[in-house]
């Protein structure tokens, strides 16, 4: 009997995928909208500069998967832009 990849120890359900998938695209949208790019400035090959390191820092926060994690990252950031005279926006 043939089991299907859904059923096998450790793989995720269809579902949880595609609702990762929806979620992901969704943050592309919305990151793309805040920095005034195109969503497919994400989905190139990674540029240099201050490019390609805001998008190493996207695809990094991506693979955080506990709310404690991201929190931490967002502490970090936090502290770095009020070094450098940055007020976050409400």
């Amino acid at each position: 009997m043939q089991q299907q990849a859904n059923s096998l120890p450790g793989a995720l359900p269809s579902m949880a995928i595609h609702d990762r998938t929806a979620r992901t695209i969704a943050m592309l949208k919305q990151l793309a909208r805040e920095l005034n790019v195109p969503v497919e400035a994400f989905l190139r090959a990674p540029a240099e500069g201050e490019a390609g390191d805001l998008l190493t820092l996207v695809r990094l926060w991506s693979a955080i998967p506990d709310t404690q994690g991201r929190r931490r990252v967002l502490s970090v950031a936090r502290q770095e832009a009020e070094r450098s005279g940055c007020k976050e926006r409400a």
